[in-house]
């Protein structure tokens, strides 16, 4: 789901790669959530994904103890809400991972690729870039007529 013309209100935040930093990225999702006036089901999925991709890279992205940036930027377009993720951790392509075993007991099933899933499964769109040095997290979720505020 590509959107179309211009975002009607894009904001952007720079953390740092530590865990108490996700607090900052739910204020901002949750402050533009409020001057646009979007639904509250879209912004709870917006939280949970960006909590689960955010955490992801917090985990998996680095292999020393440096302190990293990771870019968060917010818009909102008419009919939807994207978010675009940037850090500069290994390449790691989400959507190359295969989809989760769900039908096999529990007990044999291996251990991950659930949260991936669960994020597309929230989610009406996700697209993956490597930039340069950079993995690109291009998250959207639709929003029903009317909602994003003038269009």
């Amino acid at each position: 789901m590509a959107t179309r013309g211009s975002a009607l209100e894009r904001v952007e935040i720079v953390i740092a790669n530590r865990l108490e930093e996700l607090a900052r990225v739910t204020a901002l999702l949750d402050g533009l959530a409020a001057r646009r006036g979007l639904p509250p089901d879209a912004v709870a999925d917006m939280n949970v994904v960006l909590d689960e991709v955010l955490a992801n890279v917090l985990a998996h992205a680095y292999d020393d103890t440096r302190t990293h940036e990771i870019r968060v930027a917010l818009a909102v377009y008419p009919g939807a809400l994207q978010a675009e993720v940037e850090d500069d951790g290994r390449p790691f392509d989400p959507l190359a991972v295969a989809p989760p075993d769900r039908t096999s007991p529990l007990a044999e099933r291996e251990i991950g690729g659930l949260g991936i899933h669960f994020v597309r499964s929230l989610l009406n769109d996700v697209a993956y870039q490597r930039v340069g040095d950079r993995n690109r997290l291009v998250l959207t979720k639709a929003l029903g007529a009317g909602d994003g505020g003038p269009g």
